[in-house]
């Protein structure tokens, strides 16, 4: 039964708890995908709009200034002058890099170096040619920065136009790179995200993980190939797919300004551990219950089953074993007390003319009686193997020890019962017949009671209240 309660016990702790972590994880991973990931990719983008708003403010008042545009008018003859304004404008506005691009000169000037010109057919110069026919107002360029050590650096290259909305140069600042690489280093150390920048091309800009080096192609990385069209042809969406064995919960979304696509990571594994780790624990938690709840109910068994034993094999009315119980004894405790077993002796115990006793004084005194004749064998055979009550006035005793021994147990007990009164009229007297016989080695419990009866039978032949062996 105790297995039975604990496999039933088990087996539904572990399916509920599976069930809650199936559920958990479930829940998990569409919270993550649909909300975290994209939540992390927005403070991204939030951050580095943030970032290009004050640029892009500054180039706009460089390109709307009139210093610049009679500059430019007037031949561009004053190198020092457009050198101060760019060098004043980098300082006031701690920006990384001032320039201002001639488009009729294609001189191209820095706040701090020499001015150099562009070449229409230099593929590093295209971004200015490529402006001249565009007609957004400035452009968002990340290039590399010749005249400060090829620096990696984001443009904002704002038009400046004439009178007659022509346009006549490009001018504005630009960010070190270097904010934004620390952006993603901070997002990464913070959220433990896997997360980079893909340009138009698939190709990775930046990146701190070994997973997407940059320089790599999210066209050709593992799991994401597949993919890669269908994320480079979208503005923003959410993906799960496999890399080296692994689960990879992946969220996008595209920067219009920079043209470039934030791609925020997450190892599923990774983010599952918590849950799984709780699973384990609660699983831990309710096992030591459950055990703890079986040794509970083993005890309660027990109690149980010795109050059940009880009812079973004892007499209710004097407190001795009864019949059945006598009967499941026997045998058992005459090879337990002893191997070989040592002398025992049967004695069979009749009240005389008991039923007589009861039609004079009343059932209620002959069960007091009985209860009364009870107690005086349990004293005086204190110690015995075996005292019971086998139905009606009859008693039973297995004792240790030879059957002279016995007879003179018997003898006494006999004397007892017939000087005891059982009511508080001094009338209400019994007499006991007692039958006593020696126990041989192995010997068959139905024979040795049929032998002891014919002395009990004969104790009563002789008009009672005496001992006979057998």
């Amino acid at each position: 039964m105790i297995p039975l309660i604990g496999a039933i016990l088990a087996i539904g702790f572990l399916i509920t708890n599976m069930v809650s972590y199936l559920i958990a994880v479930d829940t998990m991973r569409q919270s993550i995908v649909e909300t975290e990931l994209p939540l992390t990719g927005s403070n991204i983008y939030s951050e580095i709009q943030t970032d290009l708003v004050r640029p892009i403010l500054v180039s706009s008042l460089m390109a709307n200034d009139t210093f610049v545009q009679d500059w430019l008018h007037s031949g561009e003859l004053d190198l020092a002058a457009i050198t101060r304004y760019l060098q004043r404008i980098q300082g006031q506005y701690n920006a990384f890099t001032a320039f201002l691009v001639s488009r009729e000169t294609q001189a191209y000037y820095h706040f701090q170096a020499p001015p150099r010109h562009l070449k229409r057919d230099d593929p590093a110069d295209s971004w200015f040619f490529r402006s001249i026919v565009a007609t957004a107002p400035y452009e968002v360029n990340v290039d590399i920065n010749k005249q400060q050590d090829d620096a990696l650096t984001v443009f904002i290259n704002y038009r400046v136009l004439d009178h007659n909305g022509k346009m006549i140069a490009l001018t504005g600042i630009g960010l070190d790179f270097r904010a934004v690489r620390n952006i993603v280093s901070r997002y990464r150390a913070q959220f433990n995200r896997n997360i980079y920048f893909v340009n138009p091309r698939g190709d990775i800009v930046v990146a701190t993980d070994v997973d997407t080096p940059v320089g790599a192609s999210i066209r050709t990385s593992q799991g994401l190939a597949r993919i890669a069209d269908q994320i480079l042809g979208e503005e923003r969406g959410e993906y799960s797919f496999k890399r080296d064995g692994r689960t990879i919960l992946l969220s996008h979304r595209l920067i219009p300004d920079l043209g470039w696509r934030v791609m925020v990571e997450q190892d599923e594994a990774a983010a599952m551990r918590p849950l799984w780790l709780g699973f384990l624990l609660n699983l831990a938690i309710g096992f030591v219950v459950i055990a703890v709840s079986l040794v509970l109910v083993a005890m309660a068994f027990g109690v149980y089953k010795k109050h059940v034993g009880e009812l079973a094999f004892r007499d209710a009315q004097t407190g001795l074993v009864n019949r059945a119980g006598f009967e499941a004894e026997f045998e058992t405790y005459l090879t337990a007390r002893r191997t070989p077993p040592g002398p025992f002796s049967l004695i069979l115990v009749d009240l005389d003319a008991f039923g007589a006793f009861n039609d004079r004084f009343g059932r209620k005194t002959g069960d007091v009686a009985l209860g009364k004749v009870g107690r005086i064998i349990s004293e005086v055979a204190s110690g015995a193997g075996i005292i019971a009550r086998l139905d009606g006035d009859r008693f039973a005793i297995l004792k240790e020890g030879s059957s002279d021994a016995a007879t003179r147990f018997a003898d006494s007990l006999v004397k007892i019962i017939g000087a005891e009164t059982f009511d508080d009229n001094a009338l209400a007297q019994l007499t006991a017949s007692v039958g006593v016989t020696p126990l041989a080695a192995d010997e068959d419990r139905s024979v040795a009671m049929e032998r002891v009866d014919r002395a009990l039978r004969k104790a009563k032949a002789a008009g009672g209240d005496r001992v006979c062996l057998a």
